[in-house]
């Protein structure tokens, strides 16, 4: 619990003392609007960006099992999200069936690091795609950077921003899918998005000083 309380603080000091710019964000409003459910995914070495830039929209998010989920999962709560355990992969998992039932009821907004929590880096795997497919959600792929940051490196670079910089949170095209669609397909355009928000992130705070 303490440690809970710490990371949402620890997150509100970094943000609030930093200068944050957000592009395409309407994107997810026009979405929103319509009443679509969303899926927003990000490489999960980029999480804390869409993390805290969505926690004022009732965000639900899949966190795994493991030690450093619970912590997450701890602090998103703190900050007004709902976070549901376990695997996005298909197989009637726990948080399959919980993602897949969230989604059809329409209106969700859901988010799902494709590639985490164990990786490889910069790989989506099936859980979100499958999840879009069978709910008719859309993915909105999103990513960040901070000009001024630490990066915690393990089998990615999980970057954390520091205060009194830039921060920037892109969000990119929605990717629309049907049930009878080619998930491989599907999830090298998710991968390709990911890569360009990024990329267009990281250019953005390059360009501050």
């Amino acid at each position: 619990m303490v440690g809970a309380v710490f990371g949402k603080y620890f997150l509100d000091i970094i943000f609030g003392l930093s200068r944050k710019i957000t592009i395409n964000n309407e994107a997810l409003d026009d979405l929103l609007r319509k009443e679509r459910s969303v899926i927003v995914c990000s490489w999960h070495g980029r999480l804390l960006f869409p993390f805290y830039d969505l926690r004022n929209r009732k965000p639900i998010g899949l966190a795994g099992m493991h030690h450093d989920a619970e912590l997450i999962t701890r602090v998103g709560e703190k900050m007004g999200w709902k976070m549901i355990r376990g695997s996005s992969s298909e197989g009637g998992t726990t948080g399959f069936r919980q993602m897949v039932k969230v989604g059809k009821g329409g209106k969700a907004l859901m988010f799902i690091t494709p590639d985490g929590p164990k990786g490889p880096s910069r790989r989506a795997k099936d859980g979100a795609v499958r999840i879009a497919m069978a709910t008719g959600a859309v993915l909105l792929p999103v990513s960040g950077q901070a000009r001024r940051r630490w990066e915690a490196v393990n089998w990615e670079t999980f970057v954390v921003p520091k205060p009194f910089g830039t921060i920037c949170c892109v969000y990119g095209e929605p990717i629309e899918m049907s049930a009878g669609g080619n998930m491989d397909d599907y999830r090298r355009m998710l991968e390709q998005e990911l890569e360009r928000v990024e990329r267009q992130a990281d250019e953005a705070v390059a360009r501050k000083t």
